[in-house]
C-alpha cells in the first residue's frame, strides 16, 4: 500500500491547484465572452473554485487510487485523467445548465483540458516518479 499512500499524498495540493486554475480560467472565459470585467467575476471564480474542489477531492482520490492500484504508466494515467475529467465536466454541464449534448459549450473543454493536465502533472506523475524510484522499475 505504499504506492497508494504516495499517490494520495498528492491529492490535496493537486486539488487546490486545479481548483484555483479552474476558477481563474472560468472567470477569464466569462470576462472575454461578456467583454467586461466586474465584481460578478469574483462570484463566478468563487463558485467555480468550490464546485471544482467538491468534485476534485473524491474524484481525484478515485483517479489516484486507480492509477496506483493498476500501476498505470504515465501515458495511461494521463489518458485516464483527461478522459475522466472531460466526462465529469460534460456531465456536470448537462446536469446543471444544458438540455442536450449539442448545447455543450466548447469553453468548458478549454478550461478542463488544461486543468486535467495540471491535475495529473501535480499528482499522478510525481507519485509515479517516487514509486518508480522505490520499486526500481
Amino acid at each position: 500500500m505504499p504506492r497508494l499512500r504516495q499517490h494520495l499524498a498528492h491529492l490535496l495540493p493537486a486539488t487546490l491547484i486545479t481548483a484555483c486554475f479552474a476558477a481563474v480560467a472560468h472567470a477569464i472565459a466569462v470576462a472575454v465572452a461578456a467583454r467586461s470585467v466586474g465584481s460578478e467575476l469574483l462570484l463566478i471564480g468563487g463558485l467555480s473554485f468550490v464546485v471544482t474542489l467538491v468534485l476534485a477531492l473524491p474524484g481525484g482520490a478515485v483517479l489516484l487510487a486507480v492509477t496506483a492500484l493498476l500501476r498505470l504508466k504515465p501515458w495511461a494515467s494521463l489518458l485516464l485523467f483527461v478522459l475522466t475529467i472531460q466526462a465529469i465536466a460534460i456531465g456536470v454541464e448537462l446536469y446543471l445548465f444544458e438540455s442536450s449534448v449539442a448545447d455543450i459549450s466548447w469553453v468548458y473543454g478549454v478550461i478542463t483540458l488544461p486543468a486535467s493536465l495540471l491535475a495529473w502533472r501535480v499528482s499522478a506523475y510525481p507519485a509515479y516518479k517516487q514509486t518508480r524510484g522505490i520499486d526500481g522499475a
